[in-house]
């Protein structure tokens, strides 16, 4: 290799490409291979996001690779991922053949970090550009497009170059000859062959202003002619909303999903920034449609309110989950941008001129919000996992205990599962004998069930209106019997769980009966609940739950079928 050649191989990306390309698969053979710290989630998930990441970074603000500023924050980065994925995954087991990953866990933990990461690199760029904090909005915004578009048309570029080996190796199929199948979808050519691919694409693209600049504008050009059109509909709905906001706020409804609330908030303001771009708008609409949009902002701080009340109701009924967490977040931010939108669009000329100093620190709080949720204190499965813990032990209703259970069990990864054997084990004080006895017993049930197909569960048929027909149809034997409340809440509960069992849709079944009677011979008369279908030849069979006071309460005592 001659002197010119070493000198440009040096002076771009390719080289720090091949490094993560043999980090990359170090890494995959070590998981492959079980040996540690590959085996250990704590370890490999920030390595992987270090490997990833900090290349890329790099390939990005490539111009400014040799900043002592740009170093120094690189240093900061790999610190905080290896800090953080500890704190966040020591308490995962050790991979082994049997042991499944906790993906949710994972993801949880790399989203919001891609998301952090999607945020600061402009940031970073523009204070490499500026040589100071006070980052000027325009340079901030082309940073923005610059690295969106870059990483957008390199993820093309990218898998481009894959279809065509996935061709290549499917063309040579057809003649029995495996070869490039089989170099293809070896690590060692795959790992070397991407980072490549994506090293070459970020540089040419990053270096082509004139490519930068016309697709940013096209995009732009496209995007701020759905402003009116996302306007108008932020227009109609706030005037078909209004109305209904008495309901809503007065009885607790949740008279429309939050999510939906927050993407009409989101896509608006999205397409006010299309228009606005770095602030020169004097001619992107006339006069008296810029009148019209400044009315939006405004309705977009009434929707985003009506979405986060709507959420906070969803979460005080049903405790925290991580999508709740993640959907009070972006609620949050839905106000602040809409009510900073709404302050700029009752500014004097130049039009919108405030939501520069809105964006900008707005998204920086963003970034540190997101880093903060990466540590134990805001770790939103954490958070959710006591929020669930709460609902169980404070619940009003066995619904809202059995709910929270299933939480644990099933959609809290390990450490929900280690909360619920906690609670089986009675290793949370619980005052009331009764709920800690019904919490204790269900709680067994659950971590018995290896998945959620085992629950015995009416599904979404289970609705209170089909379980007060049911009841309006329940025989008590003897009829002067009674039952009381605690005896009303077991059993509604056993049909919201069997309803399919108890009440099968489309069969022609006899009255369900509960029948008061000693069953175990200490003087005291169990509930026995016969209900669902005949059964046997001949139909005399019929499915039974047997319930027993125990603890001065009603508990499920047994079931199966009694003919």
């Amino acid at each position: 290799m001659n002197s010119l050649s070493l000198r440009f191989f040096k002076s771009t990306s390719l080289v720090l490409a091949v490094f993560q390309a043999l980090f990359l698969w170090l890494l995959h053979h070590l998981i492959q291979s079980r040996i540690w710290p590959a085996t250990q989630p704590h370890w490999f998930v920030p390595a992987y996001l270090i490997v990833i990441f900090t290349p890329i970074t790099f390939y990005l603000l490539w111009p400014y690779r040799s900043a002592a500023i740009l170093r120094r924050w690189t240093t900061y980065l790999i610190f905080f991922l290896l800090i953080a994925g500890y704190l966040g995954f020591r308490d995962l087991p050790a991979l082994t053949n049997d042991t499944d990953l906790d993906e949710a866990r994972i993801a949880g933990f790399v989203i919001p970090w891609i998301i952090a990461w999607l945020i600061g690199i402009p940031l970073v760029r523009t204070r490499l550009e500026s040589t100071y904090w006070r980052i000027p909005y325009k340079v901030f915004f082309r940073n923005c497009g610059r690295c969106y578009l870059t990483l957008g048309e390199a993820s093309v570029f990218v898998g481009l170059f894959w279809s065509l080996l996935q061709l290549c190796a499917a063309l040579f199929l057809t003649l029995d000859i495996n070869f490039f199948e089989e170099i293809f979808t070896d690590p060692r050519f795959a790992y070397p062959a991407t980072t490549l691919a994506l090293a070459i694409a970020i540089q040419i693209i990053d270096n082509n202003d004139e490519l930068f600049q016309t697709v940013l504008n096209h995009v732009l050009a496209i995007l701020k002619w759905f402003l009116p059109l996302s306007g108008a509909i932020a227009i109609i709905f706030s005037i078909a909303l209004i109305p209904k906001l008495p309901t809503l706020l007065f009885s607790g409804q949740r008279i429309i999903d939050s999510s939906t609330l927050f993407a009409l908030v989101v896509f608006n303001l999205l397409f006010f920034n299309a228009a606005y771009r770095e602030g020169d708008t004097d001619s992107i609409y006339a006069p008296w449609l810029q009148r019209v949009l400044r009315v939006i902002p405004p309705l977009l701080v009434l929707i985003a309110i009506t979405g986060l009340y709507s959420l906070s109701i969803r979460i005080w009924e049903l405790g925290l989950t991580p999508a709740r967490y993640w959907g009070f977040m972006t609620g949050i931010f839905s106000v602040f941008f809409s009510m900073g939108y709404g302050y700029a669009s009752f500014q004097k000329d130049p039009w919108l001129k405030t939501i520069e100093a809105i964006n900008t620190r707005l998204l920086v709080v963003i970034f540190f919000t997101l880093l903060v949720s990466l540590t134990p204190p805001a770790d939103p499965f954490r958070l959710s996992v006591s929020s669930q813990i709460n609902r169980s032990i404070n619940g009003l209703t066995m619904e809202s205990t059995s709910g929270a259970l299933q939480y644990l069990r099933f959609d809290s990864g390990e450490r929900g599962r280690r909360a619920l054997n906690g609670l089986a084990q009675g290793a949370y004080d619980i005052p009331d004998l009764d709920k800690r006895s019904f919490i204790q017993n269900e709680s067994k049930r659950m971590l018995a069930l290896k998945s959620k197909k085992d629950l015995k569960s009416g599904g979404g048929s289970a609705t209170p209106d089909r379980y007060r027909e049911w009841r309006s149809q329940l025989k008590i034997v003897p009829s002067s019997s009674t039952i009381d409340q605690q005896l009303e809440d077991a059993i509604r509960q056993e049909f919201l769980r069997s309803a399919s069992m108890l009440d099968p849709i489309g069969k022609k079944i006899p009255s369900p009966r509960l029948i008061f009677v000693d069953l175990d011979g200490d003087e005291i008369a169990e509930a026995l609940l016969l209900s669902g279908a005949l059964r046997g030849d001949p139909l005399q069979m019929r499915d039974f739950i047997a319930f027993k006071i125990s603890n001065g309460g009603w508990i499920r005592w047994s079931s199966g079928q009694w003919g």
